[in-house]
């Protein structure tokens, strides 16, 4: 039997999948829409995913969104994020018995980071840090090779980092979520423009103005650029990461890395604080397909240890 893997990212529009090879390399891809609104409806989808490819897959790895504490046999998930019918749910038993393979689950961003560190911009660091930018700010922190998941498994949630007391609901502007999530890039642009009602301008009109040298709203990207460099040098001077590298989605657009390292260069150079480090900052290697291959490597960890 081939030692192959399949990988499931549960995303809050779409299921993507992976075929993917013992050394990380991706064979084949798909995705799905996401309408499951249970966990045997997300059981019988997999299992017809994974049919096809009977004989060929050792392991499965599901990519979600929500804590799953390491090498949990059951892969219960707690949260879920706003699939909230993902909390409670022993996710790695229920798919597990579904398929007939063992499963791994893991937290989308940890996997990304995972997925850059087996075959990515974090190859071979020490330290490295993923920023995955969505709705919040997810990611992951590898250390030595190991994703480093705190006393809580809750290390690398930057989401929840903010300026002011934690009282109350968390308000989103006092917090990484707020300032650096796609909603804040979408925010600042359009605040820059002038532009009241957002309606239906998605990613791809953002970036059209900001390709084509829309003057405010690239002026709206450095506003973006400036709370989203606050949050890294904080991070330099926790982590002293090696790298830092920007995932999701909007990583794939040159001119949102481009803003990020000019605004970057230019507050380091004014620093008062010369032994800050200046971070190193580069956009992932596999923006919207880290996770698939992150869930893979720790499948394949995971077999690898229970085989010793």
């Amino acid at each position: 039997m081939s030692a192959n893997y399949f990988s499931l990212d549960i995303g809050g529009t779409n299921a993507k999948w992976a075929l993917v090879s013992p050394d990380m390399v991706i064979l084949e891809q798909g995705s799905i829409p996401n309408t499951f609104t249970a966990a045997d409806e997300l059981c019988k989808a997999l299992s017809g995913l994974v049919a096809p490819y009977a004989g060929q897959v050792a392991a499965v790895g599901v990519s979600v969104p929500g804590t799953v504490f390491e090498d949990d046999p059951q892969g219960m998930v707690y949260g879920g994020g706003r699939l909230r019918w993902l909390d409670g749910v022993a996710l790695g038993a229920e798919l597990s018995f579904a398929t007939s393979l063992p499963v791994t689950v893991e937290n989308n961003g940890k996997a990304c980071a995972l997925g850059e560190y087996a075959a990515g911009v974090l190859r071979g660091t020490a330290l490295g840090v993923v920023l995955v930018i969505g709705a919040g700010v997810g990611g992951g922190i590898i250390s030595h090779g190991h994703l480093m998941r705190g006393a809580h498994n809750f290390a690398g949630e930057f989401s929840f980092l903010r300026t002011t007391p934690f009282e109350g609901r968390l308000r989103l502007e006092d917090a990484m979520a707020g300032t650096c999530g796609w909603e804040a890039l979408k925010r600042d642009i359009l605040n820059a423009k002038g532009m009241l009602d957002i309606g239906d301008v998605d990613g791809f009109d953002l970036f059209d103005w900001v390709n084509r040298g829309d003057p405010d709203a690239l002026r709206g990207l450095h506003e973006y650029s400036k709370q989203l460099c606050l949050w890294i040098l904080n991070l330099q001077c926790i982590l002293d990461p090696e790298i830092i590298a920007i995932g999701g989605g909007i990583s794939a657009q040159p001119a949102l890395l481009e803003a990020v390292v000019t605004t970057m260069r230019s507050m380091v150079a004014d620093l008062p604080h010369k032994e800050i480090p200046r971070p190193k900052i580069v956009a992932c290697e596999h923006a919207g397909v880290g996770s698939l291959i992150g869930v893979a490597y720790e499948a394949q960890r995971r077999a690898t240890n229970m085989q010793v």
